[in-house]
């Protein structure tokens, strides 16, 4: 068990304050959960590194902190962990700069220091708060002895004191007089509640706690229902000056301890409760919404059509919520930007979900404004943020095409939205790719707003300079160009896609070999600077360059840089495979006959099969080179679905007529096999398929 803290002496990510995008990853893959900002402009990162394999080949993981200044440089990050999954979930500071950190955990030697809890059921709930210099003030389990809980929500008041929500199956949660105590556990029937308290500064006292737990199962009938989980969860946690707690968070059944005049007080799904500032009790707890898609006839389970994904709250005491919903009675408000679910499915069947986003009363009574945000296939916000100007932010994820927007990147997985104080405005709306946004949203005194993907890309900009408002050139991340995550991460040799705006001519251009069987460095007006190396171009627009990543690039921190750009900071890996796949994840094949692979033309089991690859790590020969023969590069592993079957290959190697850092791999078809991955130095790719008959 550790907690470490390592200051960042070099930065590769310099650029102007208050409009960057720059990479946290290290030599382990990020997976970020959520951001929050200070005054000064700093952003909070939290989340966890995939660190090794442990018993089983299970993934163990550790917990991170960074900060970024307001010019995106890395200045501190700290880990803490034990022997099994540490997982932060949230992130909070308070006006004196400590900085609080709520997750979950599975290691019986999880770090602790002036702890609460200490014992270990397994699975708990940890609260972590340090100092701006990462100093531990104190580390401590939460939510019970007996049984799981994980906390996934944490917020922070001016005297320092800390308020977390999250679940519980332990019935020996923390518990103090005049909040709800209902029955929780494990086992058949299990119920499952929303565990929320407040600790003291110190971290040595709970000043209350409680837990929310429904009564009435909303499935079917019959043993699958009666004994079915009733499972309780807080998502989401805020704070306003007077000290009331705010708690956002979802159910799969009825009976919530609703109060009187309650906005809803019978339904099912996203609720929000207000604690007094006291803990003496609920001043609110209502439903949002009360669908739900239970499929015809006797059997089956709840399906709630609304789920909260975050909360914020004003001086004034409104609450501020964003989820998604398939609900098409959602207590959307007239006047508001969007009042009907965009789909025309209705039960039975289940319609695709819009976004929603709500500002809820004081005495949650009412809306003050509720509206819908999506389009015609499935949308979900999960984060919320309120600028100083009272408009309202929101992130999250998008299928649909037609998403309200005023910039749209082409095939974007999501978004990032604003709407006026009044919710009948949508004042800025990008669609963006994917990992850009989704993960984390905070909005800083100067409204600048912060960002955050999944894999480690982070972003601060101003209002005026948003993605898709700009003629500034900026890079929204790389990604191998077979596929993949968008991140900050390659490897040597290997085929890249730069995502961004303006980063190139509006006409694209494509590169082709010259005299000298070599790609140009310069395409277009477009140059592209890796570790200082100018990298080979195959194609070059105002959203996308495809490049190759020098081979004399080595593991660790580097820097890219496009048409004299700030640096994009980067992480140069050993290994990042992947193989290039048509749209429906099937391989790009070519069979044993010379002919495409296909469902009309399926290879043979027991023949060759050639596919064709990128980011296998470093190859004989030059950057932009193209392969003019046949050329052994190494020992290529194509796993299957079947255990312990490997497809076996004969060739691994240049792929002759394309350019150093594709690969070739020939290999033979097994009998049985439906699904295939390409392994190479322990890193596995995404799955692919090939068609295959007898």
């Amino acid at each position: 068990m550790h907690f470490s803290i390592a200051v960042a002496l070099a930065c590769a990510s310099c650029a102007s304050a208050a409009n960057y995008t720059t990479y946290i990853g290290d030599s382990f893959p990020y997976q970020v959960s959520a951001i929050t900002t200070d005054a000064n402009g700093n952003t909070y990162i939290t989340g966890s590194r995939t660190i090794t394999n442990g018993q089983n080949g299970l993934p163990l993981s550790d917990v991170f902190v960074s900060k970024l200044d307001p010019s995106g440089n890395i200045s501190l990050i700290a880990t803490f962990s034990g022997k099994g999954i540490d997982q932060a979930n949230a992130i909070a500071l308070d006006p004196s700069g400590n900085i609080y950190i709520a997750g979950a955990t599975t290691s019986p030697d999880f770090p602790l220091h002036n702890p609460l809890q200490s014992a270990t059921p397994g699975g708990t709930g940890f609260l972590v708060k340090m100092t701006a210099d990462g100093t531990v003030i104190y580390s401590t389990r939460l939510g019970g002895t007996l049984a799981s809980s994980a906390l996934n929500a944490v917020a922070a008041d001016s005297q320092g004191n800390a308020y977390v929500t999250g679940t519980t199956f332990s019935p020996d949660y923390q518990h103090t007089s005049g909040l709800p105590d209902p029955l929780v556990g494990l086992g058949p029937g299990s119920i499952q509640a929303a565990f929320f308290a407040k600790i003291d500064p110190a971290g040595d006292q709970i000043v209350y706690a409680g837990a929310l737990s429904a009564t009435q199962r909303e499935c079917g009938c019959c043993s699958s229902c009666f004994l079915s989980t009733l499972s309780t969860g807080g998502a989401g946690i805020a704070v306003d000056t007077t000290g009331n707690a705010y708690i956002a968070g979802n159910t799969n059944g009825g009976g919530l301890p609703t109060t009187p005049n309650a906005l809803l007080a019978d339904g099912l799904g996203a609720f929000v409760a207000k604690v007094d500032a006291g803990g003496t009790g609920l001043a609110y707890l209502t439903y949002i919404g009360a669908v739900n898609y239970l499929p015809p006839g006797a059997g089956g389970f709840s399906e709630p059509g609304n789920s909260v994904s975050a909360i914020g709250v004003d001086a004034d005491g409104n609450a501020y919520i964003s989820g998604w919903t398939d609900d098409p009675n959602f207590p959307a408000t007239a006047g508001a930007f969007q009042i009907q679910l965009d789909s025309s499915l209705r039960y039975p069947y289940v319609p695709p979900s819009d976004a929603f986003v709500a500002k809820l009363n004081p005495t949650g009574t009412a809306m003050v404004w509720a509206t819908y945000l999506g389009g015609s296939q499935a949308d979900a916000a999960n984060t919320i943020a309120v600028d100083p100007s009272g408009n309202v932010w929101v992130s999250g994820t998008t299928n649909s095409a037609d998403f309200p927007h005023t910039f749209a990147w082409p095939n974007g997985g999501e978004f990032l939205s604003e709407l006026d104080p009044t919710g009948s405005k949508l004042l800025y709306s990008a669609i963006l790719p994917s990992n850009v946004a989704a993960a984390g949203l905070a909005v800083d005194t100067s409204g600048i707003v912060h960002y955050a993907g999944a894999t480690g890309l982070v972003s601060a900009v101003t209002l005026r300079s948003a993605p898709g408002q700009s003629s500034t050139p900026s890079i929204f991340g790389v990604a191998n160009a077979a596929g993949g995550s968008l991140g900050g991460r390659f490897v040597p040799g290997e085929l890249i896609s730069i995502f961004g705006l303006n980063l190139g001519p509006t006409t694209p251009t494509s590169a082709a070999f010259d005299a000298q069987g070599f790609l140009p460095t310069t395409l277009g007006g477009v140059q592209v600077m890796i570790g200082g190396i100018a990298a080979p171009l195959l194609y070059v627009s105002d959203t996308q360059i495809n490049a190759v990543t020098p081979v004399e690039l080595t593991v660790g921190v580097s820097g890219l840089a496009v048409a004299g750009l700030p640096s994009l900071r980067t992480e140069v890996d050993v290994a990042d495979p992947q193989v290039f796949r048509n749209p429906n994840g099937s391989a790009a094949a070519i069979n044993e006959d010379g002919t495409a692979n296909s469902d009309a033309n399926p290879a043979k089991v027991g023949s060759i099969v050639s596919i064709w690859a990128t980011g296998l790590g470093s190859f004989p020969g030059k950057d932009g080179q193209e392969a003019t023969g046949a050329n052994q590069y190494g020992v290529c592993e194509i796993v299957t679905n079947l255990p312990n079957v490997n497809a076996p290959t004969p060739y691994c190697g240049a792929a002759p007529g394309l350019v150093n850092g594709v690969y070739q791999i020939n290999f033979q078809v097994p009998a049985g096999a439906l699904g295939f991955a390409l392994t190479v130095g322990g890193v596995t790719s995404d799955g692919f398929g090939i068609s295959v008959q007898p």
